[in-house]
């Protein structure tokens, strides 16, 4: 292991289980690293911190773990979606969606069920990697009780993602919805449903989106994915 490499994972080791934890050290730390080639030293340490008391420190360790795919990984990811912390929980969702494996859909499920709109939207997210036939039902179920915009975008895309083309219509209309996360994450899952037959149409309800009066937050997150679809020459 490179001198550079083993000291920045020393540091992290001791930052990590200081409190306060230093997020902003540790994480630089860590974007020093090549992630893609994640030493296993690295996985033992975030391992070993997703039950650290402060959660800032859970919430680092699930970010990072998402980089990993191991067993102990998943087991890992599976006890992140009943923290107490809804950010570990949201990091642990996306880490099952990573994953994509059948064994998660019983704690996707009872997550999509939280009170929390956040979390049950990242539930259903990962729900739709999950290639079974029960996640459509789940996903289903859910909407027909769901109230709230922005868990339903994790629902929609999801639903797309599974073979239900009619769900980019209801993912479209939410760019008109009066919360403004719900349109900046809708946005953000627009960008990845984008094709060949879709490109154009996308383009159009974004464009008629900044046409409107909206906050500085939609405006730059709406300039930023048309510029990425009109430079994007694969469609």
């Amino acid at each position: 292991m490179l001198k550079k490499t083993k000291k920045n994972l020393n540091e992290i080791k001791t930052i990590i289980q200081q409190k306060p934890f230093d997020y902003e050290k540790a994480e630089n730390l860590i974007s020093e690293l090549n992630l893609e080639e994640a030493p296993l030293e690295l996985e033992n340490i975030l391992l070993a911190s997703i039950n650290n008391g402060d959660e800032n420190a859970r919430i680092f360790a699930y970010e990072y773990l998402y980089y990993f795919d191991s067993e102990a990984v998943f087991q890992a990811a599976l006890i992140g979606t009943t923290d107490d912390d809804d950010l570990v929980q949201m990091c642990a969702l996306e880490i099952l969606g990573n994953l994509a494996k059948v064994e998660s859909l019983p704690y996707l499920k009872k997550a999509l069920g939280d009170n929390n709109p956040n979390v049950r939207c990242f539930a259903a997210e990962s729900i739709g990697f999950v290639e079974a036939d029960e996640a459509k039902v789940i996903l289903q179920e859910q909407l027909n009780k769901e109230t709230d915009s922005f868990a339903k975008v994790g629902i929609y895309y999801a639903l797309y993602f599974l073979g239900q083309d009619e769900m980019l219509l209801s993912l479209l209309d939410l760019l008109e919805d009066h919360n403004y996360l719900t349109v900046i994450r809708s946005l953000d899952i627009l960008e990845n449903c984008v094709d060949q037959v879709n490109k154009e149409n996308i383009i159009v309800h974004i464009e008629n989106l900044l046409k409107r009066d909206i906050p500085i937050s939609i405006k730059e997150k709406a300039d930023a994915v048309l510029e990425g679809l009109n430079e994007d020459d694969r469609f």
